[in-house]
């Protein structure tokens, strides 16, 4: 191989290495402006307790689930903890759509509520930033052991098999 070859291939090589790689994102018709929906919030706040409407985009190869956890670190204050909305693990990797209040195929964790469902956004003291994430892995979550994930706590557990995170934060009311 001649010496210019060999440059070009190295050339050829670093801009393959620096190609930026795609993150994995999260859109939602349920929020615009920063702010989730009305519909996405508790009865007693005028809403009708819909899960948020969620597309995920650039899900990276290898994903054989995807997990979402939907919280409320402004409840601490109140509540003495972060408040825990919706957990759901063990989505196939290929359901990156979700209509706004359908139960997505998975297992769905207890909430806050000790529910295992979706709870209404439901700010008893104004308005609170939550925060909606969606996790790509490359394992099954045991769901048994587990409810009340916050983000946090879900990066904690399971680092070793996340693959990658989106995380989009929005105001209610």
């Amino acid at each position: 191989m001649d010496l210019r070859a060999l440059i070009v291939a190295g050339l050829a090589l670093a801009f393959v290495a620096a190609a930026p790689a795609m993150a994995m994102e999260i859109e939602s018709a349920s929020i615009s402006d920063g702010v989730f929906s009305k519909e996405s919030g508790c009865a007693d706040l005028g809403g009708r307790g819909l899960s948020p409407q969620i597309a995920v985009t650039d899900v990276p190869e290898g994903t054989e689930y995807l997990a979402i956890v939907l919280d409320d670190p402004d409840a601490k204050p109140l509540d003495g903890k972060t408040w825990v909305h919706w957990n759901v693990v063990n989505i196939p990797g290929d359901h990156t759509r979700i209509a706004a209040g359908e139960r997505p195929r998975g297992d769905v964790l207890p909430n806050s509520d000790e529910d295992e469902s979706y709870g209404g956004l439901c700010p008893e003291d104004g308005r609170h930033t939550y925060r909606l994430a969606v996790f790509a892995l490359e394992d099954i979550v045991d769901a048994q052991d587990f409810d009340e994930l916050t983000v946090e706590d879900f990066r904690d557990e399971f680092d070793d098999i996340i693959l990658d995170e989106a995380m989009v934060r929005a105001a209610y009311p």
